[in-house]
């Protein structure tokens, strides 16, 4: 058996980066690294299912930077651009991150989003300013890292206040299965064991201030008919034990770094408001502006974004349908707040609308909120409002 704690001390950090530079230099052909995750039938559902786990717990949001760390042929970084995010992929190994610019040339992210950066690691020091990151996701890297407590520090030093890192790792136990000292022995990479507690106590000391970790299973159970039922009723036995046994060799968990930021409208969850027009019936001409006036209450704990804010600005929208019920225009106008700052939490504005004019006939209103590329309030549950138009 290797024990990888004297691999570790067996060279210094520039050594083992350099081990992880020849490990992707050999390669020939990339094809099986530039289709992950999906180059393999056994490990695509692991690094689905972690990728899922992590990045729910991240809480992202379009136009955040993300750093991934040890981002290796950047299909996860991909991935996060494709979301709005803008990517830092970081690697010890400059081919990898050649092979992930490859990916990024050849599977462009569809749309207009944040262009990718590349940064090369030297095991050390994050060449970042400091409370430059939003949020730093690490899939199956960190338990090849020497320098453990060195690499947190640096992950909490480049991570601003409220941010999150959040990570997927293996258990305590993982140097000593079959595939990790066949890695070893044959390439010298580190497969160390993730102690959370020691690792919890690094993490405190390079200035995190909680760790959660994420209880889930990636093995769904198959069972008939009868057995479904029984777990729908609260059995769950069967399930727990299956569950406790997969996560004795997994630690998927997140580290947060001093008081999570209240949230805005760039998040869809919480985005909810109650919506009173002035009137219940409004009359125009088929030649001039449909005028109308509501009172807007933010009924959510989010921080509704001003105008400027471009991505995450609510506005006052409106649909219009036919009285038969037919949508006649949807997203027919977005009205402004008139709020500079925002709309806190439990305030009210009122809002004066003025929509495009429409033909002559009979039709309603349907007044919801929307936050600019995020969602309209009702996808939520928010109720909306109704109003009938009498165009003459």
């Amino acid at each position: 058996m290797i024990d990888v704690r004297e691999l570790i001390a067996s060279q210094t950090v520039a050594e083992h980066t350099a081990r992880a530079e020849e490990y992707f230099a050999k390669l020939t052909d990339w094809t099986f690294h530039l289709g992950k995750p999906f180059s393999s039938f056994e490990e695509t559902p692991q690094l689905l299912v972690n990728f899922a786990v992590v990045l729910q717990g991240l809480e992202l949001c379009p136009g955040l930077t993300v750093l991934e760390f040890g981002a290796g042929t950047c299909w996860a970084s991909r991935m996060l651009t494709q979301l709005g995010c803008r990517v830092i992929a970081v690697d010890v190994s400059p081919t990898a991150l050649k092979m992930g610019a490859e990916l990024y040339a050849k599977h462009a992210p569809f749309g207009a989003k944040p262009e990718p950066e590349f940064l090369l690691f030297d095991g050390q020091r994050l060449t970042l300013p400091d409370a430059s990151v939003d949020r730093i996701i690490c899939l199956d890297a960190f338990h090849h890292v020497p320098n453990p407590a060195q690499v947190l520090a640096e992950m909490g030093r480049v991570l601003a206040p409220g941010g999150i890192a959040g990570f997927a790792e293996p258990g305590p136990e993982h140097s000593r299965s079959s595939t990790s000292q066949y890695e070893m022995r044959h390439h010298g990479v580190i497969e160390n064991d993730v102690d959370i507690r020691a690792l919890w106590q690094m993490a405190r000391n390079a200035g995190f201030t909680d760790i959660k970790l994420a209880v889930f299973n990636q093995n769904a159970l198959r069972v008939g008919l009868r057995e479904f039922e029984d777990f729908v009723a609260g059995d769950t036995r069967a399930y727990a034990v299956d569950t406790r046994k997969f996560l004795q060799d997994k630690r998927n968990f997140f580290l947060y770094k001093g008081q999570r930021a209240a949230t805005d409208s760039r998040f869809r969850a919480g985005l909810v408001a109650e919506i009173l027009p002035a009137n219940k019936v409004v009359l125009a001409r088929a030649d001039e502006p449909v005028r109308v006036q509501a009172m807007v209450r933010n009924t959510g704990a989010s921080l509704w974004l001003p105008p400027g804010a471009g991505l995450g600005a609510v506005y006052l929208g409106f649909h219009v349908r036919l009285r038969t019920g037919e949508m006649h225009r949807e997203s027919y106008h977005w009205q402004q707040l008139g709020a500079e700052q925002g709309v806190a939490s439990g305030e009210t504005v009122n809002v004066a609308a003025e929509l495009p004019a429409l033909p002559p006939g009979r039709y309603t209103l349907e007044l919801d909120m929307v936050s600019n590329d995020v969602c309209w309030f009702a996808l939520n549950g928010s109720p909306t409002a109704l109003l009938d138009v009498d165009v003459l």
